[in-house]
């Protein structure tokens, strides 16, 4: 199975997700839009959406996203990955009404994502939101936004769970962020690391 994945900045790459597939990775601005490929993965980054005029890259994601959707082959969007999955299916993203929400915090899980328990820990650094697109599950929420949905054989993800104490240092250090938030993945790495497995095992069974 050749699974491609789009990293949308440098420092955000697959993580611990790169335990469970073989493939090959692509920088966003690299994307010429007739990619080969039997698995989509689109990774996060600091872009917004609603800014693809500045990044037409973003539009040529959201291209793939719905070649992929149509063809029934799974596309996994992480972050700004599942905001570009939202857009191209027909649902909206815009800035969060509500605030950012950054570090460690609970999503409650529902649906097909019952077996996650019904609550789990994730890392979130986003500060635009999506929408559901028409037709599609809705499979975890938090406080303030949808964090995870379905639609055929693309599961879009707001929060992380592939991330590593390593990586939100990286993080931590390119985009200027606290400290702390290094320690608080420290604390709930093990949960994250689970989950992560869990997650990819459903996006391989997703039917």
């Amino acid at each position: 199975m050749k699974v491609l994945s789009i990293y949308n900045h440098p420092v955000e790459t697959l993580g611990t997700i790169s335990e469970y597939i073989d493939g090959i990775s692509i920088q966003g601005q690299d994307i010429k839009g007739n990619e080969e490929f039997d698995s989509l993965i689109i990774m996060g980054g600091p872009q917004s959406v609603y800014e693809s005029e500045n990044y037409p890259y973003i539009r040529k994601e959201m291209d793939l996203v719905r070649k992929a959707y149509t063809k029934g082959k799974r596309v996994l969007g992480i972050c700004l990955g599942s905001q570009i999955a939202s857009e191209a299916l027909g649902g909206k993203v815009i800035r969060g009404p509500y605030g950012s929400e950054i570090g460690v915090q609970k999503v409650r899980t529902i649906g097909k994502f019952s077996f996650l328990g019904d609550e789990i820990k994730v890392f979130q650094m986003h500060s635009d939101t999506f929408s559901l697109p028409p037709g599609s599950e809705l499979l975890a929420y938090s406080e303030k936004y949808f964090q995870a949905f379905k639609k055929g054989s693309v599961l879009g993800i707001q929060f992380h769970v592939e991330v590593t104490p390593e990586i939100v240092d990286k993080w931590v250090s390119v985009y200027g962020m606290n400290k702390e938030l290094v320690d608080q993945v420290q604390e709930v790495k093990v949960d994250l690391k689970k989950n992560v497995g869990k997650i990819m095992d459903f996006w391989f069974n997703m039917t």
